[in-house]
Formats: structure tokens, C-alpha cells, sequence
């Protein structure tokens, strides 16, 4: 007797990847180009992770558009509907949507880090930060090599081959669980640190908000990392075609807040202006000094030191307090700050 296979419902579900996706990759990729735009015109150069994030986003419009072209075959339909001559260029689309994810991942959150790097100069507050930036390193490498490595020919992760040796799946999901564990704590950790940074800010309680707002999106990257591990115990299992789409939706979307969360503080001078328009902030309130700092705590000449160089003095007056405007604020070599010369030695820039 014929055994009758049943086929399943017609149902597309690539719209729940496609559609927040390509919204958070349009808001990504204006704010990249705001904030290279706002970095070249005002600091009139790119720090380290502003060039890590010039990586990421092109890499992460290539994922969409890896997304889209999987899609235009199929993905995200039943396979009973899917064209059997489709089924490998899907399968192959979807290794590469992977691998790109892995290494623009790894990319963001280095760029995250590297921005931090920049608020601090002590082992307390740069170590916890080399230490985020070499696990991620270790992580994403650990995840490439699974990728490549778990199913022997590699050729096998789209196709069907014969003989074909694969690493057995509980494993893999066991390490998932562990690494979801320690991004959560990476993004609590690089989300709360900037409070240290705020709590010396000379500003008003609205500029605060603003500024903890900016910095603080990591906390939502921290959610979506939350909601993607909801997806750890359907691993492997239902229709390929269908079962991937909520869990490549949710990585991508981690991936964008990401490039979101470390571009918007950046952006604090032109959303001033706009807030300044709308009557939120005054303009005295922007004007005051975020930073009081002691002079001899940074080796920055004051007015009083520059003004005793320039009368060939040679004598500097009592300490003074240096005041310097600006939330986002790079150390710079504090050796040649010791120079007489120009002002090239300056050891705080204005990001």
C-alpha cells in the first residue's frame, strides 16, 4: 500500500526577517554616514573604531542583500513548494549569510570597545575592555571554525553528500547556550560602563537623559540577545527553509542594534542642535563645561601656562582647573605633552 505524503500549508515567513532587517539596515547606514560625516568635519579624522565600523557596514548591507537573493529562491517557504533545482543555491546562500554575520559581528563589537577605550586610561577601566575585545576575537574564530569544520566536505552543509561525516548537533548547541551567556554579560557590561563617564558630566538633568540615552542602546542589544536564544531549542529541527528564518532574523537584528548603539553617541553635537531647536535644552545648558578636571591629574596647558610661554615667563602660576567642553573626549600621548612647542601635544581631543 502507497504510503500518501502530506504537504504542508503554503505559508512565506521571509517577510519576519526582511522587514525589521532592511528598516534597521537603513537606519544603520545613515547613521554610519552621519557619524563619519560629523567625525571628518569636526575631529578631521577617523579613530580605530571608526574604521572597524567603516568594515561592518558594508559587510552588513551584503548580508541583507545575501538575504534577499536566498529569498528570491525560496527561502522562507515550505520545501514542498520550493523548486528542487533551488533548494542548493539556498542552502549555499545560507552558509554565506553565516559567515558574513560571524565576521561583521565580531567587528561591531570590537568597535564598541574600541570606543570605550578612548574614555579612560587606567588598567580598571581598559582591561575589563581588552579582555571583551580578545574573547569576542576568540569566539567569532571558535564559530568560524565550527562553521567550516563540522560537516566533512564542507560542500555538505547544501548539498547532499555521500559518506558525509558531520559533528554531532548537542554540542554545538550546548556552546550556543554557554556564548549567549557571556555576550548578555559583554552587553551589560559595555552598556553600563559609560555610567562612570556620565556621573563626572557638569550638565544639566536633560542633557543626562540624552547622553544615557545615546550610550545606553546597548541595553536593547542585550534584549534581542535574550530573545535569540529563545531560538536554541528548535535548533536543527522543522523545515530548513522555514525553521531558519527566526533565528537568522534575530542574529541580524543584534548585529544592526549593534552598529546603532555605537554610532549614536557620536552623533551628540548634531542631536544637541536639533533638541536646541525644539526648545528641549537651552542654550547656556550646552554651553557649560561637561569636564572639571585638575590640572597636573592630565598634562593639558592652561591659559595661564600658554600665556607664561609666550612671554618667555618660564614661571606657571598656582593650579588651575582645565574645563573641557565635550562628552566624547580621545587621550592622547601624554609624552608629548611635555613639548613647549605648537599644539600638536594637546592630550584631549574633541570627538
Amino acid at each position: 500500500m502507497a504510503t500518501t505524503m502530506v504537504i504542508p500549508p503554503y505559508s512565506n515567513k521571509v517577510a519576519t526577517y526582511l522587514v525589521p532587517v532592511c528598516i534597521l539596515g537603513a537606519i544603520a547606514l545613515l547613521l554610519v554616514i552621519a557619524r563619519i560625516y560629523t567625525r571628518v568635519t569636526r575631529t578631521k579624522r577617523l579613530y580605530l573604531d571608526d574604521w572597524l565600523i567603516l568594515m561592518a557596514e558594508p559587510l552588513s548591507l551584503v548580508g541583507i542583500l545575501i538575504a534577499i537573493t536566498a529569498s528570491a529562491h525560496g527561502w522562507g517557504h515550505p520545501t514542498a513548494y520550493i523548486n528542487p533545482k533551488n533548494l542548493k543555491p539556498v542552502r549555499k546562500l545560507q552558509f554565506a549569510l553565516q559567515t558574513v554575520w560571524l565576521i561583521t559581528f565580531c567587528l561591531v563589537r570590537l568597535s564598541v570597545s574600541c570606543s570605550l577605550l578612548r574614555f579612560g586610561n587606567d588598567r580598571l577601566w581598559r582591561w575589563p575592555l581588552y579582555f571583551i575585545m580578545g574573547g569576542q576575537v576568540l569566539i567569532s574564530s571558535s564559530y568560524v571554525v565550527i562553521q567550516f569544520g563540522q560537516c566533512r566536505p564542507v560542500s555538505a552543509n547544501w548539498e547532499n553528500v555521500p559518506g558525509v561525516k558531520c559533528w554531532p548537533t548537542q554540542p554545538i548547541i550546548d556552546y550556543g547556550w554557554a556564548v549567549a551567556a557571556i555576550y548578555i554579560v559583554m552587553d551589560l557590561t559595555l552598556s553600563l560602563m559609560p555610567i562612570r563617564l556620565i556621573r563626572t558630566l557638569h550638565r544639566s538633568t536633560s542633557e543626562k537623559v540624552l547622553i544615557c540615552f545615546l550610550m545606553a542602546l546597548g541595553l536593547f542589544a542585550t534584549a534581542v540577545a535574550c530573545a535569540k536564544m529563545t531560538t536554541f531549542t528548535s535548533f536543527g529541527k522543522g523545515d530548513f527553509m522555514q525553521a531558519t528564518i527566526l533565528p537568522s532574523m534575530w542574529a541580524k537584528v543584534e548585529e544592526q542594534v549593534g552598529i546603532i548603539a555605537t554610532s549614536l553617541p557620536c552623533l551628540k553635537h548634531p542631536a544637541e542642535q536639533l533638541l536646541k531647536k525644539l526648545g528641549i535644552l537651552k542654550e547656556h545648558q550646552l554651553t557649560r563645561p561637561s569636564f572639571v578636571v585638575e590640572e597636573g591629574a592630565i598634562s593639558m596647558p592652561t591659559m595661564k601656562e600658554e600665556d607664561a610661554r609666550s612671554s618667555g615667563d618660564g614661571s606657571s602660576g598656582p593650579k588651575e582647573k582645565s574645563r573641557v567642553d565635550s562628552v566624547a573626549l580621545a587621550l592622547g600621548n601624554s609624552k608629548s605633552n611635555s613639548s613647549t612647542g605648537g599644539t600638536k601635544g594637546n592630550a584631549w581631543q574633541a570627538v
